[in-house]
């Protein structure tokens, strides 16, 4: 799905890796609290991605997109073309956590180069963008495995409700140059949300060819994410993701839902400088 919380959840972590193990090398040094703020440095990296995924939620088929991203860190603060302003930091007893704001752009009514949409969709009309603040914290509860979780809260804009995640992430594989996880994740929405991304009205049955659909609050997907980074030099990394999604009964008899068991792929290279 061409979805901006999607793309930042994928990419935004992904290529900035880089960073990240610049970060943990340099935790492992003792700080003040002033240089763990601010850092000493600012870190940047850039780059792309090929993205291959549904137009919309629920769409069949899919289609690729060239991604570019660009991100600055320094300290606790960073500022990412994907994920948004925000701060994040790891403390030294596993626990991680970040804050950021970012833009939701929506669904088109139509197929669009720039954001989720479907000619399919003609007549639902657009989900209009939104300002969100997303909150994503993590446990290390052993070496190899992380409890996570993650709230995309709406705070203006078009009225589409709340998002939450939760999971697993274990580490199968780490060494200096490759690192692959294996993700599970239960997503959840507020009845809004569902109602917005999965729903039909009156109104938009009357316009369509849709039935009526409602949906409530609660759980609309499971998924799981197999990804491998890996480091070329201190300078160059590659990623790889493939994400496979299953649509509850919770909203997979929506009309619009065409394709209940997505996939998504990503492949991407970023150079830190």
């Amino acid at each position: 799905m061409f979805e901006s919380t999607s793309i930042r959840k994928i990419l935004g972590t992904s290529l900035a890796l880089n960073a990240a193990l610049a970060c943990s090398q340099a935790s492992a040094q003792e700080k003040t609290a002033p240089d763990i703020i601010w850092g000493d440095e600012t870190q940047v990296t850039a780059g792309f991605a090929l993205h291959a995924a549904p137009r919309y939620m629920g769409a069949k088929g899919s289609q690729g997109h060239l991604l570019p991203s660009v991100t600055l860190q320094r300290g606790i603060f960073f500022a990412d073309s994907l994920k948004g302003l925000g701060v994040q930091h790891q403390f030294d007893s596993g626990f991680s956590a970040s804050l950021s704001v970012g833009y939701d752009f929506g669904r088109a009514d139509g197929d669009s180069k720039y954001r989720n949409g479907s000619d399919h969709l003609k007549g639902m009309g657009e989900v209009g963008g939104a300002t969100v603040v997303d909150i994503n914290l993590a446990q290390q509860v052993l070496p190899w495995l992380a409890i996570t979780a993650d709230a995309e809260l709406r705070t203006g804009g078009y009225k589409r409700g709340n998002r939450y995640q939760f999971g697993l992430l274990s580490t199968l594989h780490h060494n200096d140059a490759d690192t692959v996880t294996l993700g599970v994740n239960v997503h959840a929405g507020q009845a809004r949300y569902n109602q917005t991304y999965f729903g039909v009205t009156g109104q938009q049955s009357d316009n369509t060819d849709f039935n009526r659909f409602k949906a409530d609050q609660g759980i609309y997907a499971y998924s799981g994410e197999l990804s491998w980074m890996h480091r070329f030099d201190p300078h160059w990394s590659t990623v790889a993701s493939v994400n496979v999604m299953h649509y509850t009964d919770q909203v997979r008899h929506s009309p619009i839902i065409r394709q209940d068991t997505p996939v998504t792929s990503t492949v991407g290279v970023q150079y830190a400088f």
